[in-house]
């Protein structure tokens, strides 16, 4: 494991200890789950709890990949408006899963409830910040559009969202009380212990290397052995390997970066998001900021941060600190890394249906933490036969791929970097 892949704030920090199980030789089981990020995790617990025997196998430690690299926040909901993702899956699909999604907050905190996960949650509400009239405007229909729809979302004028804040130059939010903070890293493993505990077969540090169907079933081959199944989940999202290309392309991949500082004074804290909300902004190329339960100041943006010791990126990071929030004052950078997501062609999540028994959650688009666990337990229920295709809340369908989709995420990447050029040149 490279330096770059095991330096996030959540992996230095964290107090739990991942255990180490590696796949040895020919193990059979029912139904077999590649990735232990939120999604396969929690579809790992939903389906033990219902007696099905189950064999998860992970290539690093349960939330290696954008589950543990995440900003943490349990938002509802998508990236795009309701009436764009009624207009990419059709109204029926649409609404329901935007009813869906609205309860997917709910269901993360029933989980840390129920089975003790120590992650410092806290529900408080996110904020989405206006950065321009124009992102004014955005979020007032935003918020109209989740409203009209049964949801329960404040809209907050200048003076509200800077009592929350201390951030200059913003001009209103949506505040959203159904969401909050996690550390993202601690939820995910908590999922996987809770799936342990219920009777799943975790093995970590085990990729899967390759799939076929031999003799009725599925093998999965790993470096030291075979997984034999009856089904397949994967639930790999932007971090699966050269197994099943069709899933790869079916969706781009974009870096989100972050970095952090350590713990800020209490002074400092006084004027760096006094309402502990963690937020994001309705730039193009997106900011984030939140803290944590040690009071370190974390900002987040678009693209790859690990250039040779990221020169751009932190003094990008030190601009936007003090144009934002002038009365921090200056700050050391003690933490950086980056998170890979993926992103579908409408920014609508993919539940496909490969074939013969094998299915695959993908395109969480940066929205893994509420989304993913409620879309895994949806499919874990689809595989105990609660539900039929047409009762989840998205299209099972068969994969496309981009067209194109290398200079897609060519035109992410490249974007990103640019505007931070422009942000140093303004």
């Amino acid at each position: 494991m490279s330096k770059q892949e095991n330096n996030s704030l959540w992996s230095l920090t964290r107090n739990s200890i991942p255990e180490k199980m590696i796949l040895s030789g020919d193990i059979r089981t029912d139904i077999a789950i590649i990735g232990g990020g939120y999604a396969g995790s929690s579809a790992a617990l939903r389906l033990t709890e219902a007696g099905s025997d189950v064999t998860l196998i992970e290539a690093e430690y349960s939330g290696f990949g954008g589950s543990g690299r995440n900003v943490g926040l349990t938002n509802a909901g998508l990236w795009i408006n309701p009436e764009d993702v009624e207009l990419a899956i059709g109204k029926k699909y649409g609404e329901r899963l935007h009813e869906f999604l609205s309860a997917a907050p709910d269901l993360v905190y029933d989980l840390i409830e129920e089975h003790d996960i120590e992650c410092d949650a806290l529900r408080n509400g996110t904020l989405h910040l206006a950065h321009s009239a124009a992102g004014l405007k955005a979020i007032e229909e935003r918020a109209w559009q989740i409203n009209a729809r049964g949801g329960r979302v404040m809209l907050l004028d200048k003076a509200a969202t800077y009592k929350l804040t201390a951030a200059e130059n913003y001009l209103g939010a949506i505040h959203d009380m159904r969401a909050g903070t996690i550390q993202p890293l601690e939820y995910c493993h908590g999922l996987m212990v809770a799936a342990k505990k219920a009777g799943a077969t975790i093995y970590n540090g085990t990729p899967a290397q390759s799939i076929r169907h031999k003799r009725g079933k599925w093998h999965i081959k790993t470096p030291n052995g075979f997984l034999i199944a009856e089904r397949v989940l994967v639930a790999t999202n932007a971090y699966i390997t050269n197994i099943l290309p069709v899933v790869r392309n079916s969706f781009s991949t974009m870096y989100y970066s972050q970095m952090a500082t350590a713990p800020l004074s209490e002074e400092q804290l006084k004027h760096f998001l006094p309402g502990r909300n963690g937020t994001w902004d309705t730039r193009t190329i997106m900011r984030s900021f939140r803290t944590d339960a040690a009071g370190r100041l974390i900002i987040g943006t678009i693209g790859n941060i690990f250039k040779e010791d990221a020169p751009l990126f932190k003094s990008w990071a030190n601009k936007v600190v003090e144009d934002t929030f002038p009365d921090v004052g200056s700050v050391e950078w003690t933490y950086k890394w980056s998170g890979k997501i993926a992103c579908p062609k409408k920014f609508v999540p993919n539940l496909h249906d490969l074939g013969r028994g094998v299915y695959s959650i993908s395109g969480l688009s940066g929205r893994g933490i509420a989304p993913g666990t409620a879309l895994g337990r949806s499919m874990a229920d689809y595989l105990l036969g609660r539900i039929n295709s047409t009762e989840l809340p998205l299209p099972m369908t068969t994969t496309q791929p981009i067209a194109f989709n290398k200079f897609r995420e060519l035109a992410f990447e490249c974007g990103s970097q640019l505007s931070r050029i422009y942000d140093h040149l303004r």
